[in-house]
């Protein structure tokens, strides 16, 4: 069975290798790797950390793209590769632009189409923006919905997609143990250059923001919040990672440059976020991932969003919803700051995204039709 694995994105591409990895372990299987380059180099490095090629790369990546500039580019590019490959079986993750027309143009060409990650709703097309409306379009050239948790197989099922609806689990927790157990050389290095990650008694706050709906004054809020903490908690240690968008680093760092407390780094490798993750107290986020990812490790998450389609884990009570204003995220970060009961309610709760079996359901479930 001819398997074409789409990757375009680090997200992607982190949830997908477990899942690539395990069809490569099949004897009836035939996977082949695609890199549609959306994302590239973040793309590749993650790639690079589990050791592992793509087959294929479209490298449709170009500087200051638009929505409408990669899609084109990425219909043209596909067209070609699934007429010359002739796949059985096409597997996407998610809700990216690779994902969509992938999943699009796989069905169009008779393959049976895998959505990995599937039933994540917000119920609001808006935000987040395209991808909402992406992981609709998947779902409907689907013929395996892989979904993460029951409450996304239930939306699954409230659109009237009732067949080959199977609950796996999040492959990202299968990438997060396996990653957990390496020690990296930049995990190294990064260790020496942070010492405070890891220190006993030093609490440590990851801080994450890039999405679209959060550019601009949300944006700044998110920073203006920050710097109340980091004021108010001078012993408690806060890295934010800076997005490669210059528009997040416009909000950034003006509020939070030159804070004793406040680490601004370039973008976290797969291997160095992990790392982090191991260490940190508390997460701020607005990323998806890690709003998964975070509970693997007990660490409670604050949802830097108004609307998230993983509300799994706000309602296991691994993570809280907090949006964007200042002083609303002030609030509930004091809160864990100062309250040992609620923070063990937080850090000890269900991780309700899986145990890290997923990947090897989906090759069983996808042998099945070989």
């Amino acid at each position: 069975m001819k398997v074409l694995v789409i990757v375009g994105t680090r997200p992607e591409a982190i949830k997908m290798v477990p899942v690539y990895n395990a069809l490569k372990a099949c004897s009836w299987c035939n996977p082949r790797l695609l890199l549609t380059g959306q994302h590239r180099e973040m793309a590749r490095s993650v790639l690079d950390v589990f050791n592992v090629t793509p087959d294929l790369d479209l490298d449709v990546m170009e500087p200051s793209q638009t929505l409408l500039s990669l899609s084109t580019r990425l219909t043209q590019s596909l067209v070609e590769v699934i007429g010359a490959e002739r796949p059985d079986a096409i597997l996407v993750q998610g809700d990216t632009t690779s994902a969509m027309i992938a999943g699009w143009l796989g069905f169009y060409a008779g393959c049976l189409v895998g959505h990995i990650e599937a039933g994540l709703r917000t119920g609001n097309l808006a935000t987040p923006f395209p991808e909402e409306f992406n992981r609709r379009v998947v779902a409907l050239t689907a013929h395996w919905h892989f979904a993460p948790t029951e409450e996304a197989a239930a939306n699954l099922r409230a659109e009237g997609l009732t067949q080959n609806v199977h609950v796996v689990g999040n492959t990202v927790i299968d990438a997060a143990l396996e990653i957990a157990k390496m020690r990296t050389p930049r995990m190294q290095a990064l260790s020496e250059k942070l010492n405070f990650l890891g220190q006993p008694g030093r609490r440590v706050v990851l801080v994450t923001t890039h999405r679209r709906e959060n550019l601009g004054e949300p944006m700044r809020g998110i920073a203006a919040a920050v710097a109340d903490l980091a004021e108010a908690h001078p012993k408690v240690d806060f890295l934010v990672p800076v997005h490669p968008n210059p528009v997040c680093g416009a909000a950034l760092r003006p509020v939070l440059k030159g804070r004793a407390n406040v680490y601004l780094t370039a973008p976290l490798e797969y291997d160095e976020m992990i790392y982090v993750l191991r260490h940190a107290f508390l997460v701020l986020t607005d990323s998806g991932g890690i709003q998964e990812e975070a509970p693997a490790f007990d660490v409670p998450v604050l949802v830097l969003r108004n609307e998230t389609e993983r509300m799994e884990g706000v309602e296991a009570g691994c993570s809280s919803l907090v949006g964007t204003d200042r002083h609303e995220i002030v609030r509930a970060a004091n809160r864990l700051f100062t309250n040992p009961a609620l923070y063990a309610a937080m850090s000890q709760a269900r991780n309700p995204y899986g145990d890290g079996s997923s990947a090897q359901q989906i090759a069983v479930i996808i042998g099945a039709a070989s």
